[in-house]
């Protein structure tokens, strides 16, 4: 069957203007099926097709009050489910597959694979991963099996459409996939195409059923439904084709990327933790969202954000023709993509300075070119961004730093191995980690050396610049640590017991409020923190600014 190439185009999670709606009206009319005259000046290009459209659909409906008349009364004719003249259950007796025999949406693969691929992407997520599975829809498509529909979508390989409220944040929904996934718009064909986007969209199913359907983190549900491709079948490998966005953009906050192009990092958090670390995250993301999950899971698990996400900058490092046997990603060798750095520049002189205006929850790599040496050494210094609060803040914010290169020792820097030295300027210093790669070969593996401290920072702590104070502590048995905040007539502001974070300094955090919540007057405070029998007390300042 001869597949009709589509118009991609991005639309914004915020819908927030005419022009966003127009764009998002006529995707969604793409979407199912109708040819439609394009105005160009209201589509903005992407880089790379959408390969789901979940997004799309449910980011419709529920700004469907928000369209013009004539919009909204176009959008209604297709709120409906595709029409069908068959179906049949699937062996578990858990899926209804709906499909017409004959015409332009009559399926082009063998429907009994297709029954088995249902089943064993059930089966590997609800019975193997434990997630719960999918909720029924109340007898919707004839009975209170979950409804798959084959459709000919041209070029998206499937989407899953919210329909009923189960909470205020949980739908019940339904599937469509493609018929035949033939054409130079698909990566993978065929039956397979079908057994990746069954797993891809049953997780979608289980997203919005169970646990939160939340369109600012729509990346993270194709992020998480792209790696289910990965973990359900192995051998397919379509999410190859998407991650070149991601390794020409590693500096672009993490949030701001599509999710198919970074199935990679539930990839990397399943290989470092253990795969149940990514249902935890959906636990989290009930009540907060994906970004700050991730940091909360990471240090459930024993680590930090901080360290985690320097040592995934490293890991992207190491594909394709860096590619090491039997570290870092399994499957390296056939990421045929590497990391694109921020910026290349030569090393001549004894002392290299340059300045970066770095995106929240971003990796920015920086490559130097040391032509004075004679082994003409390339050195990689990898700068993570590790700003979460500022990863989710409308707008999206950025924190400047300012890196030099040395060969000789800089006050107040670090040596990064013989010959070369290194410092990291910033107002917020202490949302960065770094790691350092020599001739392509990690100079400290990504492993962030652990230093017990004294001092809290940053200081002094100023409301508009920095949104977290840092208290030193010592490990504990627990993992635990209490946290006292005195005035200086000894008055206690606040106290709590809390995770001790531990990457490139014990610590403990505290928003800088009070326990009801506000903030703190100018002045010096105390504060005393105790982990087991070790305790540490000393004075800061904040600016109510």
């Amino acid at each position: 069957m001869k597949k009709l190439p589509l118009l991609f185009f991005f639309v914004p999670i915020l819908i927030t203007s005419a022009q966003n709606l127009d764009s998002l009206y006529n995707r969604f009319l793409q979407v199912k099926g109708v040819s439609q005259n394009i105005n160009q000046q209201n589509i903005s290009t992407q880089e790379e097709p959408i390969k789901c459209s979940f997004g799309i659909v449910n980011q419709t409906k529920l700004n469907y009050e928000k369209f013009t008349a004539l919009q909204k009364k176009t959008i209604s004719k297709f709120l409906e489910r595709p029409a069908s003249d068959t179906s049949f259950v699937t062996p578990n007796n858990k899926f209804r597959v709906h499909y017409t025999k004959t015409g332009i949406d009559a399926p082009g693969y063998d429907l009994n694979e297709l029954a088995k691929a249902v089943d064993s992407s059930y089966n590997y997520e609800v019975n193997i991963l434990h997630y719960p599975p999918p909720p029924k829809d109340s007898g919707q498509g004839g009975d209170d099996l979950y409804d798959i529909y084959i459709q000919n979508l041209s070029s998206d390989y499937g989407y899953t459409e919210f329909e009923n409220p189960i909470t205020s944040t949980t739908y019940t929904s339904f599937m469509v996939i493609d018929n035949d996934f033939s054409g130079d718009n698909y990566h993978t064909h065929g039956i397979d195409g079908a057994r990746v986007t069954v797993a891809h969209e049953m997780h979608h199913g289980i997203q919005i059923g169970n646990y939160v359907y939340r369109t600012s983190d729509n990346y993270y549900y194709e992020l998480t439904s792209t790696s289910m491709e990965e973990f359900v079948y192995n051998d397919i490998n379509d999410y190859y084709y998407y991650m070149d966005s991601y390794f020409r953009n590693p500096q672009r906050t993490f949030s701001a990327n599509d999710g198919y192009n970074l199935a990679i990092w539930n990839i990397f958090l399943r290989d470092r933790f253990g795969v149940d670390i990514i249902k935890r995250i959906w636990e989290l993301m009930k009540v907060e969202v994906a970004l700050k999950a991730f940091d909360d899971a990471v240090v459930e698990a024993g680590s930090t954000f901080k360290a985690e996400f320097n040592n995934f900058g490293i890991w992207t490092y190491f594909t394709d023709t860096r590619a090491v046997p039997n570290k870092y990603f399994k499957e390296a060798a056939n990421y045929h993509y590497l990391i694109k750095p921020l910026m290349v520049t030569d090393f001549t002189n004894t002392t290299s300075t340059v300045n970066v205006n770095s995106a929240a929850v971003s990796n920015n790599f920086l490559q130097f070119n040391d032509k004075s040496n004679p082994a003409n050494n390339v050195l990689v210094s990898l700068i993570s961004n590790c700003d979460i609060s500022g990863g989710f803040s409308s707008p999206i914010t950025s924190t400047s730093f300012a890196y030099t290169l040395s060969s000789l020792p800089i006050s107040g820097g670090q040596k990064i191995t013989n010959g070369y030295y290194s410092k990291l300027e910033s107002v917020n210093g202490f949302l960065f980690s770094q790691s350092n790669i020599l001739n392509d070969i990690p100079v400290d593996d990504g492993q962030i050396s652990t230093e017990e401290i004294d001092y809290p920072f940053p200081q002094p702590f100023k409301y508009s610049a920095n949104t977290q104070l840092f208290f030193p502590t010592s490990n504990s048995t627990d993992g635990n640590a209490e946290l006292y905040i005195y005035s200086v007539d000894m008055t206690l502001v606040y106290s709590i017991t809390k995770r001790i974070l531990v990457s490139d300094k014990i610590v403990i955090s505290w928003d800088a409020h009070d326990a009801k919540g506000n903030k703190l007057a100018t002045g010096v405070y105390l504060f005393v923190t105790k982990s087991g029998d070790k305790i540490k007390k000393g004075k800061f300042v904040i600016y109510n600014d």
